[in-house]
């Protein structure tokens, strides 16, 4: 950060955005980031940029591996439309059942486990008060979990998203209302090409039959995963590449 405030040079980067970023309604000497909310920012852009989408695909590429005919459906898919090459943007709107199978992830495992708001005003939740300044926490993962929202809500069904919006109150991976996350729509772009382009190339397999749980340490990611690679690309299978066991 000391550099690059010595070089005003726009390097088209994050840092540089961050560097060049002024608040209009902040006076001439506090307009731009301290060092300390710089940090933060970039911070934050690492885990919600990262591991989070991380643990996302971590998660899809398991439940494929448990869910052979869906599996097969992504992989005709892909096949169809990206052979062997890298997905980009304009791929997305022929992927939909590679985007179904985010939308149920997230609802399975939503990266976000247990974020927390700050009551605004006074208020009541069923029949409960709730004073001003009370900070609650509130699990998405249990909401998505709920019976009387989502049929069969424990078992990954991807089809229950063709030709069905999620519902902003009861589908809530990136949060809602003013606090919803700033990157979801990057980040359903970022995890959709990435895993296009997987399993188009890629078929994972859990290499245990065990189910396999979420640590909650920092996110909900999949602990102790395992799963055995087989290429899918017709140059690599004659060339005798060997499966690659990977975590």
């Amino acid at each position: 950060m000391a550099e690059r405030r010595s070089d005003d040079r726009d390097r088209g980067d994050l840092l540089s955005s961050l560097l060049s970023a002024r608040d209009p309604e902040a006076g001439t000497d506090s307009a731009s980031m301290t060092d300390i909310e710089l940090s933060d920012q970039i911070f934050t852009f690492f885990l919600a940029g990262a591991e989070t989408t991380a643990s996302t695909l971590a998660w899809s590429l398991y439940m494929l591996g448990r869910a052979p005919e869906v599996e097969q459906e992504v992989h005709d898919e892909v096949d169809r439309f990206l052979t062997d090459r890298t997905a980009g943007f304009d791929d997305l709107g022929n992927l939909p059942t590679v985007t179904r199978v985010l939308t149920e992830t997230l609802r399975m495992y939503p990266a976000g486990w247990l974020p927390t708001r700050v009551v605004a005003h006074d208020t009541e939740l069923a029949g409960i008060r709730l004073p001003e300044g009370t900070t609650m926490a509130v699990s998405p993962h249990i909401i998505h979990r709920r019976e009387d929202i989502y049929e069969r809500a424990n078992e990954f069904v991807p089809s229950r998203w063709d030709g069905v919006k999620p519902d902003r109150t009861t589908y809530i991976p990136f949060g809602a209302g003013a606090r919803k996350c700033i990157g979801d729509q990057f980040a359903l772009t970022e995890a959709g090409l990435a895993l296009a382009t997987i399993t188009a190339r890629w078929q994972l397999t859990a290499v245990s039959e065990r189910p396999v749980s979420p640590s909650l340490k920092h996110l909900p990611a999949p602990r102790n995963l395992m799963m055995r690679l087989t290429s899918r690309i017709s140059a690599d299978t004659a060339s005798g590449t060997p499966e690659q066991p990977v975590r």
